[in-house]
């Protein structure tokens, strides 16, 4: 059975055709779907690695600095932080333990 499909692009009817004869516009719905999709997953895996590489942590940022005082105020302010989010872990456990 012929398939006959009107282009989007400049109203040519086509039969059988995966791309138009007269402006090679893209005329399969589920190639144009899986084109979309391809495209979308490599943006979004863009902007996830600009991200990761344009705002590195605080802590990732100056852990190798070339001066030892920003060095040791980074490990000291990483290890209060850690240590607050420890004692925060332990007070939400604590009070579900309670609570169950």
């Amino acid at each position: 059975m012929a398939r006959h499909v009107k282009c989007p692009n400049c109203g040519v009817y086509n039969t059988n055709e995966t791309y138009c004869t007269q402006c090679n516009t893209l005329l399969s719905y589920k190639k144009r779907r899986e084109l979309a999709f391809a495209q979308d997953k490599k943006d979004r895996l863009e902007r996830e690695r600009l991200q990761n590489e344009a705002s590195p942590s605080f802590y990732e940022k100056y852990k190798d600095h070339k001066f030892l005082i920003v060095r040791v105020v980074v490990k000291i302010t990483h290890s209060i932080w850690l240590g607050f989010m420890a004692i925060g872990v332990f007070i939400a456990w604590l009070i579900t333990a309670i609570a169950a």
